[in-house]
């Protein structure tokens, strides 16, 4: 009975922090376009198609807190210079969290530019801006929901009984339009390192979004407009360096910061080539305060990449989830179409 308790708290608890939690992935650098609207384009090909997905704490609240993400960008342009180029995408996410599954969903287009600097183009500096429709949905409705006066007093509730009336004042959807922008600095330091920086706004203008009422659950009411969603800044970074035809090491990290929240991460991956096609990928990471992680993967040619991961909660929840997090995995694929080049037909000499 303790047990069940402790998770229904968790439950609700993790609800509650959605008003200052965003969306978090442990391979962040598998979801481009979430991460940062300047990786819009941000690769050599044609097109690029990738998805990720998370189950959070899913071995005991199974289909509770899940996060599912698919985006699609290509370099479409040239820029005003022929170093120069302009990049669009789309990508869509819905987020569940919780028994009463408070969903987030939204399709968010983005469109980049890069621009190549300093000799040899050996710097390109991205700006990217992000833009699209977000819909948030709870379900009231779901057997087991209990607000605070519907519970025992033994727990602290108002002791009123289960279904009798509570003036819980939510509505089950609302919208809202969200914009981010982001900024980008991806350089080749020399044969063997390279660096990628970068920093977003996400949430400009603080949209509305909140999903209560005015004055209760009275019919007639309408959504409250003073809750705002709160900005979040984020800042990312990674460095490869190849130590030899075989071996590169890939250290990355990453920032969050919002109204109530943090997230700061740090990884440290490896990669080692089985032949010229194959290169496996693995390292720890560790979200601060929260989880170590287990990050594996496997490259392709350079052009197909998957991921897995696993966080261990070492969190003050560990003693509930029995140090269970997380769980993740994540592709993408680039593209490549090239015309075949035009050879004028050659003139033999019939003399030679």
């Amino acid at each position: 009975m303790k047990l069940r308790f402790y998770l229904f708290l968790l439950t609700w608890m993790a609800i509650g922090a959605v008003q200052s939690q965003d969306l978090h992935f442990s391979m962040f650098n598998m979801s481009p376009l979430t991460l940062n609207p300047a990786q819009t384009g941000a690769f050599e090909g044609t097109a690029r198609i990738g998805g990720i997905y998370r189950d959070q704490w899913g071995s005991f609240l199974k289909d509770q807190f899940t996060t599912p993400s698919i985006y699609i960008d290509a370099p479409i342009i040239q820029g005003l210079r022929k170093q120069d180029w302009v990049g669009v995408g789309v990508s869509m996410f819905s987020d569940k969290a919780g028994t009463a599954e408070l969903t987030t969903a939204g399709s968010l287009f983005s469109a980049s530019y890069h621009a190549g600097l300093g000799k040899g183009n050996k710097h390109y500096f991205t700006v990217g801006v992000q833009g699209g429709t977000v819909q948030r949905r709870i379900k009231l409705t779901n057997e087991g929901i209990r607000f605070e006066d519907e519970l025992s007093e033994s727990v602290g509730g108002g002791g009123v009984g289960i279904g009798n009336g509570a003036d819980r004042g939510i509505q089950e959807k609302a919208s809202y339009t969200d914009i981010n922008l982001g900024f980008m600095l991806r350089s080749t330091l020399n044969e063997k390192t390279r660096s990628e920086f970068g920093f977003a706004l996400a949430h400009l203008g603080q949209p509305k979004y909140g999903l209560a009422l005015t004055g209760g659950g009275q019919t007639g009411n309408k959504p409250e407009k003073g809750v705002g969603r709160p900005m979040r800044v984020t800042a990312h970074g990674l460095v490869k360096y190849q130590f030899s035809d075989k071996l590169a090491i890939e250290p990355s990290a990453l920032i969050q910061l919002t109204t109530g929240g943090a997230e700061v991460v740090v990884q440290a991956m490896a990669g080692y080539g089985i032949n010229e096609d194959f290169v496996l990928r693995m390292g720890p990471g560790y979200r601060v305060g929260d989880a170590g992680q287990v990050l594996l993967g496997m490259d392709y040619k350079r052009d197909l990449r998957v991921g897995v991961s696993y966080d261990v909660n070492l969190s003050s929840l560990s003693g509930v989830s029995k140090l269970q997090g997380g769980f993740e995995l994540a592709a993408s694929y680039i593209v490549k179409i090239y015309k075949k080049p035009k050879i004028s037909p050659a003139i033999l000499c019939p003399q030679l």
